[in-house]
């Protein structure tokens, strides 16, 4: 009954509970989900301990070393190449947190991990839907791709010919994506790209907003079609002896940045091979598993709570398979 201290629920029951306290507010579930839905009157401290408690039944079953759900291949959709692809992907989102007796406290960066089979253009089958696995929680990042890789072979990662990995220039998203991924192609995500060019042109034409327009057209076209070699040559030779001091220092740092990631903007192969180039997936997941419940106006989290939702939260939005295997484990 994943250690569940309320000895009136049954497992039954406690599943109920924390899929309410995965969803609301602990307040909100006791009050009205609960009564409403399934005609149960349960205090919201027990919404709130069945819940965490399931969630640390999730850490305990993955520091364990099992996957999140039942090991089955996935049918992995394929390309323009017509090559089966397995996309993943990394992100972190922020969750603030409050000491004892409500003390102030430093808040927490949750990373949110993630494979996924998105449905192609180029593949007559469709994927099953919602053929997704997300992996929250209070890990650095390096023990999260581990979790990650552990996810992905539970799915047959394996089998598919491509494997592709979608981040933003996040701080070690990329390193921990090649570490656990090493056949990997990395990309970042276009949308990430663009607004660096963005920032730049705001420097450059700080008051015309139509040159600003016509500008960032034409670099953002080059950026896609050309890809990211071609626009940091084009930023290199870029002249700038009009340009104000402050012009020329964010010219600078966007020079920077090309450079460091250019090996992963070449978009124009990435689009003829039918593959997505933005990591819109995972920034929603980020809203979705760890925003839409931990991040309500006002909310303070204590760590060990937090942790046990963002675990929670993970499995009730994967696959539907995965939130079934947990609650097979407490029967």
């Amino acid at each position: 009954m994943l250690g569940l201290t309320d000895r009136v629920l049954t497992p039954a029951a406690a599943q109920l509970v924390a899929q309410a306290g995965v969803l609301a507010s602990f307040g909100e579930a006791s009050e009205r989900t609960l009564k409403s839905m399934a005609g149960l009157t349960v205090s919201e401290s027990t919404v709130e301990r069945t819940t965490e408690e399931a969630g640390e039944r999730v850490r305990q079953l993955r520091a364990a070393g099992n996957p999140q759900g039942p090991r089955q291949s996935w049918a992995w959709q394929r390309d323009a190449e017509h090559k089966t692809c397995a996309y993943i992907s990394l992100d972190h989102t922020g969750v603030r947190q409050q000491g004892p007796n409500g003390a102030h406290a430093e808040g927490k960066m949750a990373p949110v991990a993630m494979i996924y089979n998105p449905n192609s253009e180029h593949d007559p089958l469709k994927p099953t839907p919602r053929q997704v696995r997300y992996l929250s929680g209070f890990y650095s990042l390096d023990a999260i791709g581990r979790q990650l890789r552990r996810e992905a072979e539970a799915v047959g990662i394996m089998r598919a010919e491509r494997q592709i990995a979608l981040s933003d220039g996040g701080s070690g998203l990329e390193e921990v994506l090649k570490k656990f991924f090493p056949n990997a192609t990395c990309i970042l995500d276009f949308w990430h790209a663009k607004e660096h060019l963005v920032e730049l042109v705001q420097a450059l034409h700080p008051h015309d907003e139509a040159a600003r327009e016509t500008w960032l057209d034409t670099w953002c076209h080059r950026l896609k079609h050309e890809g990211g070699r071609a626009t940091l040559a084009a930023l290199e030779s870029l002249d700038l002896a009009d340009a104000s001091p402050a012009a020329c220092e964010v010219h600078r740092k966007q020079l920077t940045y090309f450079r460091n990631h250019c090996h992963r903007m070449d978009y124009p192969t990435y689009l003829a091979k039918g593959w997505q180039i933005g990591s819109g997936p995972v920034e929603s997941g980020c809203k979705t598993v760890i925003g839409n419940r931990l991040k309500g106006g006002g909310m303070r989290w204590g760590e060990a709570g937090s942790d046990g939702v963002a675990h929670l939260r993970g499995v009730y939005l994967s696959e539907p398979s995965c939130w079934q295997a947990l609650w097979q484990t407490a029967a």
